[in-house]
């Protein structure tokens, strides 16, 4: 029976498209059969149907997996044998022997499990599982869409009750998809018409003779030609840099200073040199030196942070937080205070032949505080 199975597995030709990217999901049925030495105390084991599910997947044409859970009653041939069952879990390599078919193809199969034996075959009286493996042969078809048709024999090795093989032949029907399509074969070109056949042209009388030759103009003496012009010294590169003032207190920036960081990144993104970027923020001296260095730092990073957003690499952005030990104007005046509360963007280059320019935000007007005590009006600070 076992021989006769593989040469109807062997002899089946079904139809299937294309392997790669194929998945499926079966229903599986068939028959195991034992081997000699599969016996319980000294009895032999019944062949059995067995019955179970699997999924699988193509991942090129040539490779595949499949997985699949079989189960089938265990039964001796013994006036006082016992009744019980077992589960095979078969995780399976394929290899196409025909990769890229169109039609059908055929399979190698060898893998690994586990097998698990229950009731009174096994050694505890309880629930066994161990190991087993196993190898097989198998063809797959797709006799129509979404539809999986797969024939497969497989030896597998079970380690209980104790060692022995068992043979199963498996029928699965199920869903398929995935998998690229055959492409259609083009239709023949018709083939071209004949051509009339030329009719003979009448013959003309000769030409009469050409008339003589004029005589060649005196040649003029060639004046020679001026050099051309030097070519014109290469277009320097200009990069932007900015002065970005700030409210007091805030770390906010308006519409004007982020038109003005943008513009910076605009320019750096099509740069095709080495360049590096150093954001330094700066505040006026009211307040204390420690609060104005961490709010000088706030106001470096939200820059540095809308330069990456606008596409300038991190890594070429550092930020320093200088707070009020370098002002560009008097902090005695709300003037020289509202110009020192800003941020730099210095644009460092190698290259010579860059220039770099400064813009300068509008200076940003402080806002009268609101009305508060005393004590709340010495916490502020810019």
């Amino acid at each position: 029976m076992k021989k006769t199975l593989l040469f109807l597995l062997a002899g089946t030709a079904l139809t299937l498209s294309a392997q790669q990217g194929t998945a499926w999901v079966a229903g599986y049925l068939g028959q195991t059969s034992f081997d000699s030495d599969a016996k319980w105390n000294g009895y032999k084991f019944k062949d059995q149907f067995h019955y179970g599910l699997g999924v699988g997947h193509w991942y090129t044409n040539r490779w595949g997996l499949d997985v699949r859970a079989l189960k089938n009653d265990l039964e001796s041939k013994g006036p006082s044998a016992p009744k019980g069952d077992e589960a095979h879990l078969l995780v399976s390599g394929l290899y196409n022997l025909r990769p890229g078919a169109e039609d059908w193809y055929p399979y190698l199969a060898a893998g690994v499990g586990g097998s698990t034996v229950s009731s009174g075959y096994s050694p505890s009286g309880q629930l066994t599982t161990r190991f087993n493996y196993h190898a097989g042969v198998g063809l797959m078809t797709r006799p129509a869409e979404s539809f999986l048709l797969d024939l497969s024999a497989k030896a597998v090795r079970v380690e209980l009750p104790k060692s022995r093989t068992e043979y199963l032949a498996t029928l699965g029907l199920g869903y398929t998809w995935g998998g690229r399509k055959a492409a259609p074969v083009p239709a023949p070109a018709p083939a071209p018409e004949p051509m009339p056949e030329p009719k003979p042209e009448p013959v003309a009388p000769p030409p009469p003779p050409p008339p003589p030759p004029a005589p060649e103009p005196p040649k003029e003496v060639a004046k020679p030609v001026p050099p051309p012009p030097p070519p014109p010294p290469p277009a320097k590169i200009v990069l932007d840099e900015a002065v970005l003032h700030f409210a007091n207190g805030k770390a906010e920036l308006g519409p004007d200073a982020k038109a003005a960081i943008q513009k910076v990144a605009d320019g750096l993104k099509a740069y095709p040199g080495d360049y590096s970027l150093v954001v330094s923020g700066h505040t006026s001296s009211i307040g204390g030196k420690a609060l104005n260095k961490s709010l000088s730092k706030l106001r470096a990073d939200a820059v540095a942070n809308i330069l990456i957003e606008s596409g300038v690499v991190a890594s070429r952005v550092s930020t320093v937080g200088v707070g009020p030990d370098k002002p560009i104007a008097d902090n005695k005046t709300k003037e020289g205070q509202a110009k020192n509360r800003r941020v730099e963007i210095d644009v460092k280059v190698k290259d010579g032949k860059t220039e770099v320019r400064k813009t300068e935000t509008g200076v940003v007007e402080a806002t009268p505080p609101a009305a508060t005590s005393k004590k709340t009006a010495k916490k502020a600070t810019k």
